[in-house]
C-alpha cells in the first residue's frame, strides 16, 4: 500500500473520531494575538517515524522537526537504518530538520581479567560508550560523513543537554568548544547551537550560565545560537531560569526540546506539579503565550514528542495518547497555530480542532479517552523518543 493512501485511508478514520465528544481545552485569548506580534517558529521533536503517516501531524502546517542522533549513529548498523528511513520521510515532506548531536548509544566488547571462584579467567564483557566522549578529529569526521549522505540538513546542536550531570560533557567545556568550532568551520553556511541546556536544578546539572561562560572563554567569541530544554520552568509554569539563559547570552534560544509532562515512569518523586493531560496542556500554552513571547531572540519551540507508545512510557509528554487518541495539547497547538497565521490543511486531516469550524472560538472537537484526566491522566513524559531519561525534579533528558 503506498504512502499516500496510508494518509488518505488514516485521515478517513480520525475523521471519524473527530466527532466522538468535546475536549476540555478551552482556546487562551492570548493564543488570538495576531500574527503580527512576536512569535516563536513551533516545531515538533520525535526520532520515531509515526508522524510521517499521520495525517493530524501533516495537516497542522508544522514544517519544523527536531531529530536527536548519537554522535556516532551512522557507524552503528541499527542506528544508521534508524536515521536513514527518518531523514528519508523528513526530507519527502519538505522538513526543516534540526539534529541534536548526542551520545553514543553503541557498545563495544573486550576481552577482561577476572577472579572467578578463586580462579583468573578471561571474560568477554559489554562496554556502553555513552560516557565516552570521541576526539575532535572522530567528532568532525562522523559530522561530515552525514553532511554528505544528508547536504539538505544545515542546522546543528553541538551536544545534547551538555550541563547534565547525566552528561559526559558537564565540565568539558573546551572541549565542546572544539566541537563548535570544527562544525563552523565544517559547514560554514549551517546553523550551529552551541550547546542544548537542561534547566534542572544544581543537584542535577552546572548552572546553564556558569556553563556557558566558561565555554564562551574557551571558543574566545559568543556563538550566535544556544539551545535550552526548559522542562522545570514550563511545567512549574515559571520562566526564571529560560530568562536567566536569555540575560547571559547576547545569541538566539531555541528551546530545542520542551512540553507538558503527562506521566513518568523513571523512578522520579513528586515533582511539584500534577503530572497529567490537562496540566500538560496548560504548560503547552504557558510556552506558546508566555515563555515564547519573552524575546524575539526565543525564535523557536520544539515540542516532544507526537505520540506516546504505552501507557508506561518512562517519558510521556506526548501530544497525542497511547491509545491514538488526541490530547488538549494537540488542540492548544493547533489553535495557537490557527491564531498565528498557519492555518492546518483541512484536506489532509479533519481533525485540527480549527477545520470545524468550532476550534478557533468554540467547543474544541474530542477524540474521548485522553481528555482532561485520559487514559494516561493523573497516574498515569529524553533523550529522543523515550531515549531521553530523566533526572532532577523533572529530570534531564539524555
Amino acid at each position: 500500500m503506498s504512502r499516500i493512501v496510508r494518509i488518505v485511508l488514516c485521515a478517513l478514520a480520525l475523521t471519524v473520531l473527530a466527532g466522538a465528544g468535546t475536549l476540555s481545552a478551552e482556546p487562551s485569548p492570548q493564543a488570538a494575538r495576531v500574527a503580527a506580534g512576536h512569535h516563536p517558529i513551533v516545531g515538533i521533536g520525535d526520532d520515531k517515524t509515526d508522524l510521517f503517516s499521520d495525517p493530524r501531524f501533516l495537516g497542522l502546517g508544522v514544517k519544523y522537526l527536531r531529530y536527536d542522533m548519537a554522535w556516532d549513529a551512522l557507524s552503528v548498523g541499527w542506528e544508521r537504518s534508524e536515521v536513514q528511513s527518518w531523514m528519508k520521510d523528513a526530507h519527502a515532506d519538505h522538513m526543516s530538520v534540526l539534529v541534536t548531536i548526542d551520545h553514543s548509544r553503541s557498545v563495544v566488547w573486550r576481552w577482561e581479567t577476572v577472579t572467578v571462584n578463586h580462579r583468573r579467567v578471561r571474560k568477554h564483557v559489554a562496554i556502553s560508550q555513552s560516557r565516552v566522549l570521541p576526539s575532535v578529529a572522530d567528532y568532525v569526521k562522523a559530522f561530515k560523513a552525514f553532511r554528505a549522505r544528508f547536504p539538505w540538513v544545515t542546522e546543528f546542536v553541538t551536544w545534547d543537554e551538555t550541563n547534565c550531570y547525566c552528561e559526559v560533557t558537564y565540565d568539558q567545556e573546551t572541549l565542546v568548544a572544539k566541537y563548535y568550532a570544527a562544525l563552523r568551520k565544517a559547514c560554514p553556511h549551517c546553523t550551529i547551537l552551541a550547546a542544548e541546556f537542561l534547566d534542572s536544578p544544581p543537584k542535577d546539572a552546572v548552572p546553564m550560565v556558569s556553563w556557558a561562560r566558561k565555554f564562551i572563554r574557551a571558543l574566545g567569541y559568543e556563538p550566535g545560537y544556544w539551545g535550552l530544554n526548559n522542562y522545570e520552568d514550563a511545567n512549574h509554569l515559571q520562566d526564571v531560569r529560560t530568562k536567566q539563559l536569555l540575560a547571559a547570552v547576547t545569541g538566539n534560544v531555541w528551546l530545542a526540546e520542551t512540553g507538558g509532562i503527562v506521566d513518568r515512569h523513571n523512578g522520579t518523586k513528586d515533582p511539584g506539579f500534577p503530572q497529567n493531560a490537562a496540566h500538560a496542556a496548560t504548560v503547552d500554552r504557558y510556552l506558546l503565550d508566555t515563555i515564547g513571547a519573552l524575546s524575539p531572540r526565543l525564535q523557536r519551540i520544539y515540542f516532544y514528542e507526537w505520540d506516546a507508545k504505552t501507557p508506561r512510557d518512562s517519558w510521556d509528554t506526548a501530544l497525542i495518547s497511547w491509545t491514538g487518541a488526541v490530547r488538549e495539547g494537540y488542540v492548544v497547538l493547533a489553535q495557537t497555530l490557527n491564531a498565528w497565521g498557519i492555518h492546518p490543511d483541512c484536506a489532509i486531516s479533519r481533525v485540527p480542532p480549527t477545520c470545524t469550524g468550532l476550534g478557533a472560538g468554540g467547543t474544541p472537537v474530542s477524540t474521548g479517552p485522553s481528555g482532561a484526566t485520559g487514559s494516561t491522566a493523573a497516574t498515569g513524559a529524553t533523550g529522543a523518543t523515550a531515549a531521553t531519561g530523566a533526572t532532577g525534579t523533572t529530570g534531564a533528558t539524555s
